[in-house]
């Protein structure tokens, strides 16, 4: 329990190189990763008495997997969060290199997040990076902690298998980005360029800013292009993962096109 308590520091992940997730359903999808990625299995008492509970402990066991059983009032005091989950999985906390997100294919699409505070919101923006198939994210200046349990919880275990990387330095990120030849478009709501005229085929980083500043001076001066996604409405801006979601299914919905246009071609 003593190692709950340390996973609930963003200090405490890092030095133990390991993060939580809560509840049955992202424990199992934890546990059905390749590798060995789930190192403990904490158990409500009762919980591991079902049959549920008893199916996961077979999978554990399958793995090597240590389990353990505690009472529920125990893990509710520790997590201090309502309802307390049926299950924790105590899981390797991994991170990809730069280098290896920027060469990870022949035309990458990567997110970079500047910034970001929220942890129900990145969660929900690793959701939608995954959901596209991006090929990784790069999270820069003091974004909020990917393996939060908030934002692992709402990526549903997105982190799993995104290629994640962590970076100080977002204009060198940038910089290193354009070595690889990438292009980086950023989405700001005062662009004057809508975001489906930029060519999302070519590799690619889609820059998202802080919820309630956008991106930074330095950054959006640093990007290649600026785009804005249009406000119909009376509202003027989007959540960040709701618009860097827009932005990802255009560049899918561009490269699927070329990739149709390509088959179709007669040799």
């Amino acid at each position: 329990m003593a190692l709950l308590k340390r996973l609930m520091t963003d200090d405490g992940r890092r030095r133990e190189s390991l993060f939580m997730v809560e509840g049955a359903e992202l424990t199992r999808r934890a546990l059905d990763m390749p590798g060995e990625p789930v190192v403990h299995m904490i158990l409500c008492d009762s919980f591991a008495q079902s049959a549920e509970g008893q199916c996961l402990c077979e999978s554990a066991a399958a793995k090597g997997v240590e389990v353990v059983t505690a009472a529920t009032g125990l893990i509710a005091k520790i997590l201090g969060a309502k309802p307390t989950p049926e299950c924790i999985g105590v899981v390797h906390r991994k991170l990809t290199a730069l280098k290896d997100v920027l060469a990870s294919s022949p035309a990458p699409l990567i997110q970079m997040v500047e910034h970001c505070e929220n942890a129900d919101n990145l969660g929900m923006l690793l959701r939608s990076t995954e959901a596209a198939g991006v090929d990784g994210v790069i999270l820069t200046a003091d974004t909020i902690d990917p393996f939060n349990r908030r934002t692992v919880r709402g990526s549903r275990g997105a982190v799993f298998n995104l290629p994640l990387c962590i970076t100080s330095d977002p204009l060198g990120a940038i910089a290193s980005a354009r070595e690889y030849g990438l292009q980086i478009v950023g989405t700001s709501a005062n662009a004057k360029a809508s975001y489906l005229e930029q060519d999302y085929t070519r590799p690619t980083i889609v820059l998202a800013g802080n919820e309630h500043t956008g991106l930074s001076r330095d950054i959006k001066n640093a990007c290649d292009a600026l785009v804005a996604i249009p406000m119909m409405g009376k509202i003027h801006s989007l959540n960040i993962a709701a618009s860097a979601t827009v932005m990802l299914y255009e560049a899918l919905r561009q490269r699927r096109r070329i990739s149709s246009n390509s088959a179709n071609c007669p040799v």
